[in-house]
C-alpha cells in the first residue's frame, strides 16, 4: 500500500543505498526488496516465523512479475530501505540499527502491524521505554499523533495525545506537523483535550467543596476569611475556604474553561507549586500553618492523584473505537478511512 506523501521519511539520495543498507545474511533464500529497489536477503524460515502475514504469503505460488535475483525469488514491499534495513536488523542476532527520530520508530511500528510481527513491534516499544530509541520530543507530540492515529497505533496515539496537553494545541505548536493530520484525527485530538479540560475543571471543583468528609474540610476554620459570591455556590454558609487555597483551585478551574486550546492544560505539579508559594506568603496564620504541618503533603498527593485521574480516565476515540471492536467485531469500521460516527455513536462522549 502506498503512503500519503507528506508522512513518508525521507530517504538521503547523497549515499549510495546499496552501500548504505548492505546487511549480510549467509544461506538467505529470499530477497525482500524496498520502495526505492534496494534488496535485502532474508531466510523464509524467520519471516514466516515473526509474521503469520509472511507465512501465509510464502505459502501460495510467487507471482512472475519480478524477475529472480541470483536464483531467489523476491517480494516487492511499501517500506523503504531505511525502514526495512531497522527492521531486518531487529530479526537476526546482531546489534539492532538504531532509528534516528521518533517518526521512523513509528513506521517501524506500522510496518510490524501491517505484517503481523507481534514479537518484533514489542521489542521495538520496549526500546522506546528503556530509551534506546527516540521518543518524541516538546510539540513534536502533535506530528507524532497524527502519524499514529493513521497508522492505528493505538498506544502511541494515546501517549502522543496525553503529551499534546502540555503544550498549547495553537497553529504555533502544531506547526509543520498540521499537514500530516487526518481531518477525523485533528477533531478527536481537539474533543480529548476538552474532554480532559473538562474532567480537570470537575476536580478542581469538587475540592472547592467543604462538606465532610470532602478532602478540603480540614482548611475550615482560617480566621477572618470569606467567601466571594462567585465561589458562595461551592460552600454551605459559614464554610469557606482559605482566600489563598480558593483562589488557586477556583482560578485554575476558570483558565481550564477559557483557556483549554490556548494554554497547557494544568498539571498536579503547576499546582502543588503554587499551593507551597500561597502557603509560604500565607506564614503569619497560625491555623493554615498547622493544617499544612499536619496535612499538607496528604492534601497536595491527594490533589495530584484525582487530578491525574481525571486525565487518565479520558481516552482518544481511535481507542475507544478499536477496543470496542475487540469486544464486539463488526465489518464495517470505518467510512472513508474515518471511524464512523454512525456505527458507534455512543463512544464519541467517553
Amino acid at each position: 500500500m502506498q503512503e500519503r506523501e507528506d508522512l513518508q521519511p525521507p530517504v538521503n539520495s547523497n549515499v549510495s543505498p546499496l552501500k548504505r543498507f548492505k546487511l549480510d545474511v549467509p544461506d538467505a533464500n529470499l530477497i525482500i526488496r524496498s520502495s526505492d529497489f534496494v534488496d535485502f536477503r532474508v531466510h523464509k524460515s524467520l519471516l514466516a516465523m515473526v509474521s503469520p502475514f509472511f507465512k501465509d504469503l510464502l505459502s501460495l505460488p510467487q507471482p512472475s512479475d519480478s524477475e529472480p535475483v541470483d536464483g531467489l525469488p523476491v517480494v516487492q514491499l511499501s517500506e523503504d530501505a531505511e525502514l526495512l534495513r531497522i527492521l531486518v536488523s531487529m530479526l537476526y542476532p546482531v546489534y539492532p540499527v538504531r532509528p534516528n527520530s521518533y517518526r521512523k520508530v513509528l513506521y517501524l511500528l506500522a510496518a510490524c502491524q501491517k505484517y503481523d510481527m507481534v514479537q518484533v513491534q514489542s521489542s521495538i516499544r520496549a526500546e522506546v521505554n528503556r530509551g534506546n530509541f527516540p521518543a518524541p520530543v516538546g510539540t513534536e507530540a502533535f506530528r507524532a499523533y497524527a502519524i499514529a492515529s493513521s497508522k492505528g497505533l493505538v498506544p502511541e496515539t494515546e501517549d502522543a495525545a496525553r503529551r499534546t496537553l502540555d503544550y498549547p494545541m495553537t497553529f504555533e505548536s502544531l506547526g509543520e506537523g498540521l499537514r500530516s493530520f487526518e481531518g477525523w484525527a485533528l477533531r478527536d485530538l481537539a474533543h480529548f483535550r476538552k474532554r480532559c479540560a473538562d474532567n480537570l475543571v470537575t476536580c478542581l471543583e469538587s475540592f472547592l467543596q467543604v462538606c465532610a468528609p470532602g478532602p478540603s474540610n480540614i482548611w475550615v476554620g482560617c480566621p477572618g476569611d470569606t467567601p466571594k459570591s462567585s465561589s458562595r455556590r461551592y460552600m454551605p454558609q459559614g464554610d469557606t475556604l482559605p482566600n489563598w487555597l480558593r483562589q488557586i483551585l477556583s482560578q485554575n478551574s476558570d483558565n481550564l474553561k477559557l483557556q483549554v486550546f490556548t494554554h497547557p492544560l494544568t498539571t498536579a505539579s503547576d499546582i502543588r507549586e503554587e499551593y507551597l508559594s500561597a502557603i509560604q506568603n500565607h506564614a503569619g496564620c497560625n491555623f493554615c500553618s498547622q493544617v499544612h504541618a499536619k496535612n499538607g503533603a496528604t492534601y497536595c498527593a491527594k490533589l495530584e492523584s484525582k487530578l491525574a485521574q481525571a486525565r487518565d480516565k479520558v481516552h482518544t476515540f481511535l481507542s475507544l473505537i478499536l477496543n470496542h471492536l475487540r469486544i464486539h467485531p463488526s465489518p464495517s469500521r470505518c467510512v472513508h478511512g474515518e471511524p464512523s460516527d454512525q456505527i458507534y455513536p455512543d463512544l464519541r462522549n467517553r
